[in-house]
């Protein structure tokens, strides 16, 4: 984590010196403080409704867990992806590991609901992105500055899609590529010792895999809960965008819904970056579409950039971050 934050500041300090740090600081002295504020409370709100998307999957599965503890298991999960290094797609086993740890839930059903939260939360990405990017092209306000961005943007889509119908309609695939990698740990743990040899036996995994596809089938097969928790995701994606559309105002420009949500949809591609959050990627996707399509010059797009970020991804850092310590002094407490 440490070397992943020298790295992304790294990055950004480049970015600061390719714009220009006398530009951003002209940018940011006009900054109109009040609707910045309105950045931030976008950026909370943002986080409360993702939140509420794991609520209604987690106590869809567990009706035990309380709303307070969701809470906690939440916001140390976004510090958790938001903190690592291309944590983005590693966070849910570890999660799911911690709930199951503490006894709240079983770990197939932890995985299953976070998993399935997690996948909800994304989709906005795609379906304000393809909104924006239907509306800019049929105005003819597209510029071929961003073919590149948008070829990958949906190349991404098609491998999303393509592993979320693996993984729930071809689920035998599933069970043989699970069970094979299982059985080669398996041999390879057991010259050095026998204690992970009942973990890792087919009939162990197999029951593990059928509970984990039980939990999705109740969790797809419950419309109410899908309806609800859909609402809850394009709510939080809303306001996961307003602050580039309320940072752009703060600094005296203004800009198209499209043109924002296509940016902030854009910016998902910089967390490929072998960053904590992307952080550094996502400034210079977001920075590039604001220039290219919102006609910006690069120090006020960067400015934007650092501003949505700031409302957005350092926000929910301090968040999460708070609560995974206060997570760890409680249970260090409790444990003495």
């Amino acid at each position: 984590m440490a070397l992943g934050f020298v790295f992304a500041l790294t990055l950004l300090a480049l970015l600061v010196y390719f714009v220009g740090s006398q530009g951003i600081v002209d940018e940011l002295s006009g900054a109109d403080v009040r609707l910045l504020g309105l950045g931030f409370l976008s950026g909370l709100l943002a986080l409360t409704f993702r939140g509420m998307v794991w609520e209604r999957f987690i106590t869809l599965v567990d009706t035990t867990m309380s709303r307070r503890v969701i809470c906690g298991v939440f916001l140390s999960a976004m510090f958790i992806k938001y903190a690592t290094p291309y944590g983005q797609v590693t966070t849910e086993p570890f999660v799911a590991y911690l709930v199951a740890r503490n006894g709240e839930m079983a770990y197939e059903d932890g995985l299953a609901s976070i998993l399935s939260a997690d996948l909800l939360n994304y989709v906005p990405y795609y379906t304000f992105g393809f909104l924006g990017l239907t509306i800019i092209t049929v105005s003819g306000a597209l510029s071929n500055g961003m073919v590149a961005q948008f070829t990958a943007f949906g190349v991404l889509f098609v491998v999303v899609t393509s592993v979320v119908l693996t993984v729930v309609r071809r689920p035998s695939l599933v069970y043989r590529i699970v069970l094979r990698f299982a059985g080669i740990v398996r041999v390879a743990t057991g010259r050095f010792t026998d204690r992970f040899t009942t973990q890792l036996s087919e009939v162990t995994i197999r029951e593990r895999l059928d509970r984990f596809y039980t939990t999705v089938e109740t969790i797809t097969t419950n419309r109410r809960t899908l309806v609800v928790a859909t609402i809850y995701a394009h709510l939080g994606m809303a306001f996961l965008m307003l602050p580039v559309y309320i940072g752009a105002m703060a600094l005296g420009h203004q800009l198209s819904l499209p043109v924002v949500a296509i940016v902030v949809a854009l910016g998902k591609l910089g967390t490929v970056v072998p960053a904590p959050g992307g952080t550094g990627g996502v400034e210079a996707i977001v920075t590039a579409g604001l220039t290219t399509l919102g006609q910006l010059d690069p120090a006020a797009a960067f400015t934007i950039a650092l501003i949505y970020r700031l409302c957005t991804y350092w926000l929910t850092i301090g968040v999460g971050g708070i609560s995974t310590a206060s997570l760890i002094v409680r249970d260090s407490y409790a444990s003495h």
